[in-house]
């Protein structure tokens, strides 16, 4: 045996090993390659949803910022209409993002609050009221730590800013704002159930975590976070575990330039490798597979190699030597005839991954028999497949991807290269097939990860652009075309972004970017865009310029389309300048309401009251004069008109007294409603002392109020009681007070008289309608019509209840804060 034959077994032996360690180092690599294409693809979506989101969280607080100032606007003019203003705005944002709203006074003493709490808040200790004070001068808006709220008993963050008095720090105005509802909103973002998106503080602080909130609250993230050590760094991506959960992830963050919060975006490690995970597994185990099977094959062609390296000619060894590579490749390799289009040779690899159990299975079919019907591209195998030989026979050689079946059914994509070549006058074609399905499937994941970021911004309306400044080319998101209405065919240029920008508004647009990157800052501007057909398109742009050195290099940025918001905005502009037109026109008519009233008052007062006194007279110079001559019916027809004239004239004093309440101007102060009961008591027993009644008064009740209107409504309910309870032995009157759900006071009184048929209720507050006749109990019908009056004119409800000879309940409420008149 030569030398060369006694060294080729070892050499064999040796390629094997370093071939079967290749193959391993080369699958592992792809994998790893793979892994990290993934990883620093999520990497790239993480940060553009951050961006995205924090177009959001961004707009959520401007919201909040404008209600703010509008707020501190009405309380600066008209504190008395605040809170239906403030309740107003609570309702107009979405339910349960602000729990309520307050006041503060340069103190910190809490002066008004939407929860209407009795008792006084002092705030002057709280960071974020401190915060305020100490920079009121600034006029901006302050976001506080998260607190665990009392009230609410959840976990809040203040927002509040400073009400300012001829440049005079005089208070702040806050809303306390659910860290619930922010991170529901940030839950909102559609991702896998390990991703986390999290809003954080300046200082590092949780704000709001869409997984595991309640837990993160309270607690700040580690120091080193690039966002932390790097304040002025836009944005960015990190990658590390959860500190709440501990799941490893990669994080895209994103800074918000007026707040300074940091919208953070972690997709999680598993989720984006989870779809690849059983490819991998597979691909490692069919490596494995190829690495023993080239080590058996290594085996056997070292001993074929050693008996013919005894026996066989040069010829014989350079066979063998052909068909081991052919065997032991690790690719699947095939020949054809082109004469038959039958398969006539193939390797162990292409058995394993054409997935037929033997040579005699494989070598019996055709390219179609191995191929779906119909190609990714929609057109048939057998169209495909012919224009691929004819180009290998052209050019000798074509690499092309194709999509095959296994017996069972399965697909799978290959990448395959066609070689033709004539062995002993016979034209053949040799096939070398890798199944590429997992990068396939790769691709397909980075394109619906693609669309899902495209869906996301055009569900914002807002869309990407990137500007490379040293090729000057400019490149759009899919949504950017939307809102200019281009054609994503048309490649985009700053020619055609400046002329879709309405005329009046390029000197500005042109000279804000230049600015920016001068000063090295990111801009942000609000400006029209007008479409060809006319129409005026509102656009939000914001956008910054990185640099290398001292040389601008590239600048990014946002548009978001802010014309249904500007719309809105004209819209509610118009109807409050309906509304204050209304509000004046219903001031005249009711000014002129009042002349007549007015007018009515003085006809009643002095053209009716003459014609009853004289009635009256006469009716008493005819019983005095002419008693003895009238018989009983005579008398009795006197007595009839005297009492009706006495009960016209009741009439007419409670009418006027009535209409006094409309021009009667309220003088609120705190009144003793307990006292002001007892003395009425002490009237009401001396109109009859024979009487025996229990009466039972709450201590300590009061209310801000106009002492003489209230001490009229508690005569007329007091004195209501008392009537209606003289046919009543063992009569009983109460008068007592109780809390509401609310928080609001609520006073009674009750009494067990005579009582009210129910299906009548809707009459007692009207003036005259009585629901008892006169020979019952006496009374003019306008008693309960004065106290709803007065009630109302101080923002309070009033309501009865009752049972016919089971008593009558009476209830009133004020509100804890005095409000202002408007009925007058």
């Amino acid at each position: 045996m030569s030398t060369r034959a006694r060294l080729m077994p070892g050499l064999v032996a040796l390629f094997t090993v370093l071939a079967a360690a290749f193959l391993w180092w080369q699958s592992e690599r792809s994998q790893a390659l793979l892994q990290e294409q993934v990883l620093l693809q999520a990497e790239k979506r993480s940060i553009h949803l951050a961006d995205a989101m924090g177009g959001q969280v961004s707009g959520l607080i401007t919201t909040l910022d404008l209600q703010l100032r509008d707020l501190r606007h009405e309380w600066l003019r008209d504190p008395g209409a605040f809170n239906e203003v403030a309740r107003g705005v609570i309702e107009a944002l979405p339910r349960g993002f602000v729990n309520h709203i307050s006041v503060a006074n340069a103190d910190g003493q809490v002066i008004y609050d939407t929860l209407d709490k009795q008792e006084t808040t002092f705030i002057g200790d709280q960071a974020h009221f401190q915060a305020q004070r100490d920079s009121a001068a600034d006029d901006r808006l302050l976001i506080g730590k998260p607190v665990k709220s009392r009230a609410a008993e959840s976990w809040v963050v203040v927002v509040n800013r400073a009400i300012l008095l001829n440049g005079r720090f005089v208070g702040s105005v806050q809303m306390v704002i659910s860290t619930a509802f922010i991170a529901r909103r940030l839950g909102s973002l559609e991702l896998s159930g390990q991703d986390v998106v999290t809003l954080i503080s300046p200082d590092g602080t949780f704000i709001a975590r869409s997984r595991d909130h309640e837990e993160a609250m309270g607690t700040s993230v580690p120091a080193h976070r690039p966002f932390l050590t790097d304040p002025g760094a836009r944005s960015g991506s990190f990658h590390t575990e959860g500190l709440v959960d501990g799941i490893a992830r990669t994080y895209g963050w994103y800074r918000l330039q007026s707040s300074g919060l940091v919208v953070a975006i972690g997709i999680a490690d598993q989720a984006v490798l989870a779809p690849l995970a059983p490819a991998l597994e597979s691909n490692r185990q069919v490596t494995a597979a190829l690495i023993t099977l080239l080590l058996v094959s290594g085996g056997l062609i070292i001993a074929l190699l050693v008996h013919l390296g005894r026996k066989a000619s040069a010829l014989e060894a350079s066979e063998v030597l052909r068909l081991r590579q052919f065997e032991s490749s690790p690719l699947g390799m095939l020949v054809m005839d082109t004469t038959t289009y039958r398969f006539i040779d193939c390797n162990e690899a292409a058995l394993a991954i054409y997935g037929y159990p033997n040579r005699e299975a494989l070598l019996s079919k055709s390219p179609l028999d191995v191929s779906t019907r119909v190609q990714a591209d929609g057109r048939s195998s057998a169209e495909k497949g012919q224009a691929y030989f004819a180009q290998a026979l052209r050019s000798g050689a074509v690499i092309f991807e194709w999509r095959h079946q296994r017996p069972d059914g399965s697909e799978w994509d290959g990448e395959g290269h066609l070689m033709a070549f004539e062995l002993g006058g016979r034209a053949l074609m040799q096939f070398t097939m890798q199944d590429i399905t997992l990068r396939k499937r790769t691709e397909v994941a980075l394109q619906e990860s693609e669309a899902r970021l495209n869906e996301a911004q055009r569900l914002a309306r807002v869309g990407s652009w990137q500007r490379d400044l040293a090729t000057n080319t400019l490149s759009w998101s899919d949504e950017i075309f939307r809102i200019f209405e281009v054609d994503t065919s048309v490649t985009p240029s700053y020619k055609i972004f400046i002329t879709s920008v309405h005329p009046d508004d390029r000197t500005l647009v042109g000279e804000t970017y230049q600015r920016s990157v001068h000063v090295r800052e990111t801009y942000d501007l609000v400006h029209r865009l007008l479409m060809p057909d006319g129409r005026i398109k509102h656009v939000r742009v914001s956008g910054f310029t990185e640099f290398d050195g001292d040389r601008p290099v590239r600048s990014v940025g946002t548009v978001q389309d802010i014309t249904e918001v500007h719309t809105a905005e004209e819209a509610l502009k118009r109807l409050n300048e309906e509304l204050e037109q209304r509000v004046a026109e219903r001031t005249r008519e009711m000014s002129v309401l009042n002349r007549e009233l007015e007018a009515f008052a003085y006809s009643v007062s002095h053209d009716l009251r003459t014609p009853l006194r004289s009635i009256d007279g006469f009716a008493s110079l005819l019983e005095e004069e002419c008693g003895a001559t009238l018989d009983d019916d005579g008398k009795a027809y006197v007595n009839r008109i005297r009492s009706s004239s006495r009960r016209m004239g009741r009439l007419i004093s409670d009418l006027l007294a009535l209409a006094h309440l409309n021009r009667t101007e309220l003088r609120y102060e705190l009144v003793d409603f307990t006292r002001t009961a007892h003395s009425i008591c002490r009237e009401l027993e001396a109109t009859d002392p024979s009487r025996k009644v229990r009466w039972r008064i709450d201590d300590d009740m009061g209310a801000w109020a106009d002492r003489g209107l209230m001490r009229v409504v508690l005569q007329n309910l007091l004195g209501n009681a008392w009537k209606y309870t003289g046919q009543t032995p063992d009569a009983e009157i109460t008068f007592t007070q109780s809390s509401l759900p609310d928080g609001t006071v609520e006073f009674c009184v009750r009494d067990n008289g005579a009582g009210f048929d129910m299906s009548y209720v809707e009459q007692l507050f009207e003036p005259f309608k009585r629901l008892h006749a006169h020979h019952e109990f006496e009374g003019s019908g306008v008693g309960l019509a004065t106290v709803y009056r007065v009630i109302e004119r101080h923002g309070g409800r009033v309501r009865g209840e009752g049972a016919v000879g089971r008593g009558a309940a009476f209830f009133f409420s004020l509100p804890a804060v005095p409000v202002a008149d408007t009925s007058r």
